[in-house]
């Protein structure tokens, strides 16, 4: 992507410290608010309707990634990506795809309902939540545009917005109300906002949206975008397989229990994601036209800081995820509490390629990607179901954690072949992991 002018590297590094310090408030922020509304719902819903929501809103999910023609990654990392005509193509192929995507809802919910042990209440939830696909299609490109000049505040003050939004509504519903309906009403309601709101231009500035149907837009938007549909097509296989499966193999009651431990670990990926997806990837796109030593030098040196502060809130949750799980939740939820370190801990390596995956973007190869994600989706389909059959929940947990290792040698090899090796960042990176789970163990020890 080309540099702006007058753009130079002091410049750069500037927006990024900015863009980093309204990405940790953001994502901070989101989680508080997460967590408020998990301890309320909690108290107020069933575990059941909690676990149930869970497979609803995966499939929806996995209907959204399936579909992924890579609008954002090309909008960021194409020279027209300010280009109007180019936006407002890229937005009536986002509103074509949200129609397709509500309409294969329909279609599949009642085969869904089948597999899933014949629970015909998939067959109502599932079109309903689908109606969010619809939603989302109609978003303003301007947060494209946000994302690709790192406007992190901006994306901050809408996703709050929406979400705290969302989050009333399903409070609400839930206390005079309480059934299953309320998630869904509160997960419209979020989208809803969002969308309405990222077109409001004191939220987001940029283009007014208009239907636009550009030939060469559109063969650069599907050129870019194939590699990373079939990407995000296994990632979402990948990804979500303990959901898809352990929603087959055990009680909703069970999938919430796990689900509650899993958003807890799952916090230092989610931070690391939030910094690829508003800091990373841009930030490292604006420097692709530096010379490869160069490249290599700033990159890395991003990538290590990047991987100290994962490991370190790692380390932390590791540490300390079980008992605040078993402090904030009631007796249903407390078997989180064994499974909370031994998703963490296998986080690690995920942490290590997801900083990884934005040079191979950056540097247009993002077929190790596709080839990585295949992988391990074949990992989590082998893998969890005999897990559990041998080892039960313990089983499958491990599975879970231990399920993504091929990828991240696909994308580290990819890294070395394109000759920027990570290998000897890792290991010294690894090294500062292990030692601060150590502090944090001994630390444990002295207060709990």
């Amino acid at each position: 992507m080309p540099i702006p002018p007058g753009y130079d590297q002091k410049k750069l590094q500037k927006t990024a410290m900015h863009a980093t310090f309204w990405t940790v408030v953001a994502y901070g922020s989101s989680q508080a608010l997460r967590l408020v509304n998990s301890l309320v719902v909690t108290r107020l819903l069933m575990p059941e309707y909690l676990g149930l929501m869970t497979l609803i809103s995966t499939l929806v999910m996995g209907m959204n990634f399936l579909s992924d023609v890579g609008l954002l990654p090309s909008v960021i990392n194409s020279p027209r990506g300010d280009d109007p005509v180019f936006l407002n193509t890229a937005w009536s192929v986002q509103i074509i795809r949200g129609l397709v995507l509500w309409a294969g809802a329909v279609t599949l919910a009642y085969p869904l309902s089948l597999f899933y042990n014949h629970d015909h209440r998939i067959v109502q939830l599932l079109p309903v939540l689908g109606i969010s696909l619809i939603i989302n299609g109609f978003a303003s490109t301007n947060t494209f545009t946000a994302t690709r000049n790192i406007g992190v505040r901006s994306m901050l003050m809408l996703d709050l917005t929406a979400q705290i939004f969302g989050m009333v509504v399903v409070i609400l519903w839930a206390r005079f109300f309480p059934s299953v309906w309320a998630l869904i009403g509160g997960t419209l309601a979020t989208n809803l906002a969002r969308t309405s709101l990222s077109h409001v231009r004191s939220f987001l500035p940029g283009i007014r949206n208009w239907p636009a149907w550009d030939k060469s837009s559109l063969n650069s938007l599907v050129h870019f975008g194939k590699w990373i549909m079939l990407g995000t097509a296994f990632y979402f296989f990948a990804t979500q397989a303990d959901r898809l499966i352990l929603g087959r193999l055990v009680s909703f009651s069970i999938l919430a229990v796990y689900n509650i431990a899993f958003m807890y670990a799952d916090i230092p990926r989610q931070v690391i994601l939030q910094f690829s997806y508003r800091v990373g990837f841009p930030f490292v796109a604006k420097m692709a036209h530096q010379p490869l030593p160069e490249f290599r030098k700033n990159v890395l040196k991003y990538r290590f800081l990047v991987l100290c502060a994962g490991g370190f809130i790692l380390s932390v949750v590791v540490n300390a995820g079980g008992p605040v799980v078993t402090r904030l939740y009631d007796q249903r939820y407390h078997e989180a509490y064994w499974m909370v370190p031994i998703l963490a801990l296998g986080l690690w390596h995920t942490l290590m390629y997801s900083t990884t995956s934005d040079i191979l973007f950056t540097l247009g190869k993002p077929h190790y990607n596709a080839i990585g994600t295949g992988l391990y989706c074949a990992a989590m389909f082998i893998g969890l179901p005999l897990g559990f059959h041998f080892f039960g929940m313990k089983g499958a947990v491990i599975s879970v954690a231990a399920g993504d290792l091929p990828i991240y040698f696909v994308l580290e090899t990819g890294v070395a072949r394109e000759k920027i090796s990570v290998w000897r960042q890792d290991a010294l990176a690894t090294a500062v992991f292990v030692a601060f789970v150590a502090a944090g163990f001994g630390l444990k020890r002295l207060i709990f």
